[in-house]
Formats: structure tokens, C-alpha cells, sequence
């Protein structure tokens, strides 16, 4: 899961994806949530657990852009929170949010040359 402190870190990071195709690509696969097959009725309906059983941990990532660090219309950094939070035997939420890592990711090059690493 994704989420945005604020509309402009959602622009931001949304211009930077769009700019900046390898930045689109690790955040693909570092932010991405597994989905799961659960089995239904004729009608729809969930008649069972899960075939692959979830993660008992849900797994949240916040992202934010400060104004100070965007050069022309590009982020130069992106922030990052990460958070995890407990699950049932069918992956709801069942706790509290606890963070576990913050972090950035920079871009060490230019808008013309991009050089994104993260660090934590």
C-alpha cells in the first residue's frame, strides 16, 4: 500500500515516475503488495480462506516531497516511511501501525542524467 502525505508529494512523486522510468521500476517492485486467490460462489461470494494464505504482516509505505527539494518541476528527493501492521488469517488489519525504516530516495544526478539510490 501507498499512501501520500499531501497532493503535491503525489504530483511530485506521479512527474517523477513519469520522468524517470527506472525510478518507476524499483518503486514497482520495492512497494509492491501480493494480491490473493480466494475461492467463490456462483454468486461472487467468498466461501473460503485464501488459496496462497496472506502475509500476517501488512505492509504500508507513506511517501512525501518537501518544496525545497524539487528542481524545476522534478523531486530531487522522494521520503519514505515504512510501516507494518498485523493481520488475521485473511490479511485485515488487526493492529496498530508501527514504523520500521524511514528513508529517502535521491537522486544523486540530474534531471537530464538521473542517478536515483535510497538511503536509509
Amino acid at each position: 500500500m501507498i499512501e501520500f502525505t499531501d497532493s503535491f508529494s503525489q504530483a511530485c512523486v506521479a512527474e517523477a515516475c513519469a520522468a524517470f522510468p527506472e525510478l518507476r521500476n524499483r518503486l514497482a517492485v520495492e512497494l509492491i503488495l501480493p494480491m490473493f486467490v480466494r475461492p467463490l460462489n456462483a454468486m461472487g461470494q467468498v466461501i473460503g480462506k485464501p488459496i496462497v494464505a496472506p502475509n500476517p504482516l501488512l505492509h504500508k509505505t507513506v511517501l512525501s516531497v518537501f518544496h525545497r527539494d524539487v528542481v524545476e518541476h522534478l523531486p530531487k528527493e522522494i521520503a519514505f516511511c515504512r510501516y507494518v501492521c498485523p493481520c488475521d488469517s485473511y490479511g485485515i488489519p488487526t493492529g496498530e501501525w508501527q514504523r520500521v525504516i524511514n528513508g529517502v530516495y535521491f537522486n544523486h544526478g540530474s534531471n537530464e542524467q538521473p542517478n536515483w539510490s535510497v538511503h536509509t
